[in-house]
């Protein structure tokens, strides 16, 4: 199985570069390559717990991430491109995991070697200004607030998307309208296939999904003014157990229901010193045979000092309603494909999903029921370098985890969250950054989760 799959990645990235068109004798390079390396260390204590006693709450490990990539561009109207992405993780702490008497964690994790992007593009299809992108692909649209991530499980390893990308820029109107399909499968195990026959979950349900996407920047001065439309459907896979990441298994539940969500975005620079960006969307459907209506806001002020140093100061505020326990429906906010560690490395990826349920609560970067005020600050000490401090006070709208282990019956507020970055590109070769965060667990949790949570990360990341 393993040597026909081989073939048929082989096979097929070898079809896709031979469809291009014979090109013309130009002076630009028909083909062209890179590569890069991600070198990460990561502490994190209690941040999966919030209680040292338990189990794998003390983490440090290294991730090691490297990907090669080639393009061809004959001409203007076709491009093919593919992106080979291999990452392993090596733990030093902890030895080993135990739950239910056997260890489930791999301290040398060899993850999959595979294709995180393979796709063909075709500009100005027929001379007009279509351009249609198809196969797997990274899309991020917006600040990434819900469309961002089609893979959470493998923890930023990939990003991708199985879609079909349609983009019409109408320049009579300055907008660019876009319809996008996706198709993602919960695991690996599809073309194109892993090339070393490692299995993995990337996300816990079979999805499919249509964006209808328009993006104006001619109504309103240094404004860009986003409407879009999401259509999200979640097939269930196994229900609960996943493999990735050196655990073998990990409890993250699947998903089952339709969720439609219409919303804008306005991003402007009001002022030379004032810029404002905010986001909402309004969701229905069902989860589960339960009607699903729920709403979400991201918004951010900034004020820019215009100094020799770039200081700033911001303030935000997020809404994301929570599932009413008392209630019929579903209040609970879907992120769809946004979870991502949007503001916080520890709280997203890890806190979140303490006591999931799966039908209504968190799973991994899977921000819901979620009220969040932000203040921050950030200066360029050296154009280089960038430096950033924030504050978030987290509370939860509903408290539907009451009387659980590890939650109060009628706490709402998660807690204070601190986090600081520190980022440089020395140049186009070598870049880095530092961070480190800081949980003090409010009342939304009891006695058997109060302890603080840290999360230290340092990267290096060279590319060629």
């Amino acid at each position: 199985m393993k040597s026909k799959r081989t073939l048929v990645n082989w096979g097929v990235l070898a079809a896709l570069l031979a469809m291009a068109p014979a090109g013309a004798e130009e002076k630009k390079d028909v083909w062209s390559w890179g590569a890069d390396l991600r070198l990460r260390w990561e502490y994190l204590d209690n941040a999966t717990t919030l209680n040292e006693d338990l189990p794998g709450a003390e983490r440090s490990f290294a991730r090691y991430r490297g990907r090669l990539w080639g393009q061809v561009a004959p001409n203007e109207s076709f491009e093919a491109y593919a992106r080979l992405m291999w990452e392993g993780r090596y733990y030093a702490e902890p030895d080993e995991v135990r739950v239910g008497g056997r260890n489930i964690l791999d301290t040398s994790y060899v993850g999959g070697l595979l294709f995180d992007n393979l796709y063909v593009k075709a500009n100005r299809v027929g001379g007009s200004p279509l351009t249609l992108k198809l196969g797997r692909q990274d899309i991020f649209l917006g600040n990434g607030w819900l469309v961002a991530d089609g893979t959470p499980l493998d923890g930023s390893r990939t990003f991708y998307f199985d879609a079909i990308r349609a983009t019409w820029p109408a320049e009579a109107i300055g907008t660019t309208f876009e319809l996008i399909y996706l198709n993602q499968n919960s695991d690996t195990d599809r073309f194109p296939y892993t090339l070393n026959d490692t299995i993995e979950d990337q996300t816990e349900q079979d999805e499919q999904g249509v964006i209808l996407y328009a993006r104006n920047k001619s109504l309103l001065k240094d404004t860009d003014l986003d409407a879009f439309f999401i259509y999200k459907g979640d097939d269930p896979a196994q229900p609960l157990l996943r493999v990735n990441n050196g655990f073998d298994p990990f409890p993250s539940p699947t998903r089952d229901g339709e969720t439609y969500a219409l919303g804008g975005r306005i991003d402007s620079k009001l002022t030379p010193n004032w810029s404002l960006r905010a986001e909402a969307a309004l969701e229905w459907g069902n989860r589960f045979g339960q009607d699903l209506q729920a709403l979400g806001f991201n918004g951010r002020g900034t004020y820019h000092l215009g100094d020799s140093l770039a200081n700033r100061f911001h303030i935000g505020y997020e809404y994301l309603s929570g599932d009413d326990p008392d209630s019929s429906e579903v209040e609970a906010f879907d992120p769809l494909w946004g979870r991502w560690p949007q503001w916080s490395e520890l709280y997203q990826p890890y806190t979140f999903p303490i006591g999931s349920r799966g039908r209504f609560d968190s799973r991994t970067g899977e921000a819901t029921n979620l009220q969040r005020i932000n203040l921050g600050w950030g200066m360029k000490p050296h154009p280089t370098t960038e430096v950033t401090l924030d504050y978030h006070a987290l509370f939860a709208n509903e408290n539907t985890l009451g009387g659980l282990p590890g939650f109060s019956k009628d706490g709402n507020f998660r807690g204070h969250l601190f986090t600081g970055w520190v980022k440089t590109k020395l140049d186009k070769h070598i870049a880095g950054h530092l961070v480190a965060e800081y949980l003090n667990p409010g009342d939304y949790y009891d006695d058997s989760r109060d302890q603080d949570a840290w999360y230290l990360r340092a990267e290096v990341f060279l590319t060629w």
